[in-house]
Protein backbone atom coordinates (compact mmCIF):
# COMPACT_ATOMS: atom_id res chain seq x y z
CA UNK A 1 0.00 0.00 0.00
CA UNK A 2 1.33 3.59 -0.94
CA UNK A 3 2.10 5.91 1.37
CA UNK A 4 -0.23 8.41 0.41
CA UNK A 5 -2.95 5.56 0.66
CA UNK A 6 -1.99 4.52 4.58
CA UNK A 7 -1.98 8.30 5.76
CA UNK A 8 -5.65 8.98 3.82
CA UNK A 9 -6.93 6.63 6.27
CA UNK A 10 -5.43 7.36 9.27
CA UNK A 11 -7.31 8.60 11.79
CA UNK A 12 -5.44 8.47 15.30
CA UNK A 13 -1.32 8.63 15.67
CA UNK A 14 0.03 7.32 18.47
CA UNK A 15 3.30 7.59 19.95
CA UNK A 16 5.70 6.44 21.92
CA UNK A 17 7.39 8.84 24.51
CA UNK A 18 11.27 7.62 25.73
CA UNK A 19 13.09 7.75 22.70
CA UNK A 20 9.94 9.41 20.41
CA UNK A 21 8.54 12.26 22.28
CA UNK A 22 12.08 12.77 24.29
CA UNK A 23 15.27 11.58 23.65
CA UNK A 24 15.39 8.95 25.23
CA UNK A 25 17.56 9.95 27.60
CA UNK A 26 16.78 9.88 32.01
CA UNK A 27 17.67 12.74 34.29
CA UNK A 28 17.66 12.23 37.48
CA UNK A 29 17.63 14.92 40.27
CA UNK A 30 19.28 13.85 44.14
CA UNK A 31 15.61 13.22 45.49
CA UNK A 32 14.86 10.83 42.69
CA UNK A 33 12.71 13.39 40.60
CA UNK A 34 12.91 12.46 36.75
CA UNK A 35 13.25 15.44 34.07
CA UNK A 36 11.53 14.55 30.37
CA UNK A 37 12.59 17.32 27.75
CA UNK A 38 9.84 17.36 25.38
CA UNK A 39 10.38 19.59 21.73
CA UNK A 40 8.28 22.54 21.49
CA UNK A 41 8.02 21.71 17.82
CA UNK A 42 6.56 18.30 18.00
CA UNK A 43 4.57 19.70 20.77
CA UNK A 44 3.04 22.07 17.36
CA UNK A 45 2.89 18.88 15.25
CA UNK A 46 0.92 17.39 17.55
CA UNK A 47 -1.59 20.86 17.63
CA UNK A 48 -1.77 20.75 13.78
CA UNK A 49 -2.55 17.16 13.46
CA UNK A 50 -5.33 17.23 15.67
CA UNK A 51 -6.36 20.43 13.82
CA UNK A 52 -7.20 18.43 11.17
CA UNK A 53 -8.85 15.80 12.81
CA UNK A 54 -6.25 13.04 13.44
CA UNK A 55 -6.37 12.23 16.80
CA UNK A 56 -3.46 11.57 19.04
CA UNK A 57 -2.58 9.56 21.75
CA UNK A 58 0.48 8.24 23.48
CA UNK A 59 1.24 4.50 24.52
CA UNK A 60 4.18 4.27 27.01
CA UNK A 61 5.78 1.70 28.92
CA UNK A 62 7.06 4.31 31.56
CA UNK A 63 4.72 6.82 33.83
CA UNK A 64 5.91 10.15 35.31
CA UNK A 65 3.93 13.38 35.99
CA UNK A 66 6.04 15.25 33.83
CA UNK A 67 4.64 13.28 30.93
CA UNK A 68 1.03 13.56 32.37
CA UNK A 69 1.60 17.34 32.36
CA UNK A 70 2.89 17.81 29.28
CA UNK A 71 0.21 15.38 27.29
CA UNK A 72 -2.79 17.86 29.47
CA UNK A 73 -1.38 20.65 27.88
CA UNK A 74 -1.08 19.11 24.39
CA UNK A 75 -5.27 18.33 24.89
CA UNK A 76 -3.87 14.59 23.91
CA UNK A 77 -6.44 12.13 26.90
CA UNK A 78 -5.98 8.53 25.04
CA UNK A 79 -3.37 8.08 27.35
CA UNK A 80 -1.88 4.50 28.40
CA UNK A 81 1.08 4.73 30.74
CA UNK A 82 3.11 2.06 32.10
CA UNK A 83 1.81 -0.86 29.39
CA UNK A 84 5.33 -2.70 28.49
CA UNK A 85 2.57 -4.91 26.74
CA UNK A 86 1.95 -2.18 24.18
CA UNK A 87 -0.25 -4.67 21.76
CA UNK A 88 -2.96 -4.81 24.33
CA UNK A 89 -3.52 -0.73 24.90
CA UNK A 90 -3.58 -0.88 21.21
CA UNK A 91 -6.09 -3.56 21.10
CA UNK A 92 -8.29 -1.48 23.89
CA UNK A 93 -7.69 1.56 22.16
CA UNK A 94 -9.04 0.05 18.60
CA UNK A 95 -11.94 -1.56 20.54
CA UNK A 96 -12.95 1.55 22.48
CA UNK A 97 -12.96 3.89 19.58
CA UNK A 98 -14.24 1.61 16.80
CA UNK A 99 -11.14 1.87 14.70
CA UNK A 100 -9.81 -0.88 12.42
CA UNK A 101 -5.89 -0.82 12.92
CA UNK A 102 -5.50 0.09 9.41
CA UNK A 103 -6.68 3.51 10.92
CA UNK A 104 -3.98 3.68 13.30
CA UNK A 105 -0.52 4.88 13.19
CA UNK A 106 2.22 4.85 15.58
CA UNK A 107 5.62 6.23 15.93
CA UNK A 108 8.34 4.01 17.70
CA UNK A 109 11.52 3.45 18.19
CA UNK A 110 12.51 -0.02 20.40
CA UNK A 111 11.74 -3.57 20.46
CA UNK A 112 8.83 -3.24 22.74
CA UNK A 113 6.64 -1.32 20.37
CA UNK A 114 7.20 -4.07 16.84
CA UNK A 115 4.04 -5.76 18.20
CA UNK A 116 1.89 -2.35 17.40
CA UNK A 117 4.59 -1.98 14.37
CA UNK A 118 3.15 -4.97 12.83
CA UNK A 119 -0.56 -4.13 13.00
CA UNK A 120 -1.01 -0.53 12.41
CA UNK A 121 -1.66 1.11 8.88
CA UNK A 122 0.85 3.49 9.33
CA UNK A 123 4.18 2.44 11.27
CA UNK A 124 7.01 4.26 11.61
CA UNK A 125 10.17 4.34 13.12
CA UNK A 126 12.37 7.31 14.37
CA UNK A 127 15.93 7.70 12.70
CA UNK A 128 18.05 6.32 15.92
CA UNK A 129 15.19 3.52 16.84
CA UNK A 130 17.01 0.39 16.19
CA UNK A 131 17.79 -1.51 13.45
CA UNK A 132 15.02 -4.12 13.82
CA UNK A 133 12.49 -1.66 14.84
CA UNK A 134 12.93 0.11 11.16
CA UNK A 135 12.52 -3.14 9.88
CA UNK A 136 8.55 -3.12 10.66
CA UNK A 137 8.48 0.73 9.15
CA UNK A 138 7.03 2.23 6.58
CA UNK A 139 8.38 5.14 7.25
CA UNK A 140 11.44 6.27 8.86
CA UNK A 141 12.09 10.04 10.27
CA UNK A 142 15.26 11.76 9.30
CA UNK A 143 15.00 13.33 12.74
CA UNK A 144 16.02 11.56 15.80
CA UNK A 145 13.06 10.78 18.82
CA UNK A 146 12.67 14.06 20.70
CA UNK A 147 14.15 16.34 18.10
CA UNK A 148 11.08 17.08 16.21
CA UNK A 149 10.47 13.81 14.65
CA UNK A 150 6.29 13.78 15.36
CA UNK A 151 6.44 16.97 13.55
CA UNK A 152 7.91 15.74 10.58
CA UNK A 153 5.48 13.06 10.51
CA UNK A 154 3.09 15.31 11.49
CA UNK A 155 4.85 17.54 8.16
CA UNK A 156 4.61 14.33 6.13
CA UNK A 157 0.40 13.93 6.79
CA UNK A 158 0.09 17.17 6.22
CA UNK A 159 1.61 17.13 2.64
CA UNK A 160 0.00 13.77 1.41
CA UNK A 161 -3.49 14.85 2.22
CA UNK A 162 -2.94 18.05 0.27
CA UNK A 163 -3.39 20.34 3.30
CA UNK A 164 -0.20 22.50 3.61
CA UNK A 165 -1.78 25.50 1.74
CA UNK A 166 -4.79 25.25 3.65
CA UNK A 167 -2.84 25.16 7.36
CA UNK A 168 -0.53 27.65 6.24
CA UNK A 169 -3.11 30.17 5.31
CA UNK A 170 -3.92 29.89 8.97
CA UNK A 171 -1.13 31.53 9.76
CA UNK A 172 -0.97 34.17 7.27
Amino acid sequence: MSLKRRVERLKLLLLDVDGVLTSGDLFYLERGEGIKVFSVHDGLGIKILQSVGVEVGVVSGRSSQALENRLEELGINKVHMGRLHKRQALEEICREEGLDYQEVGFIGDDYVDIPILRLVGFPVAVSNAYREVKKHACYITSSEGGEGAVREVAELIIALRGLKGKLLDGYR
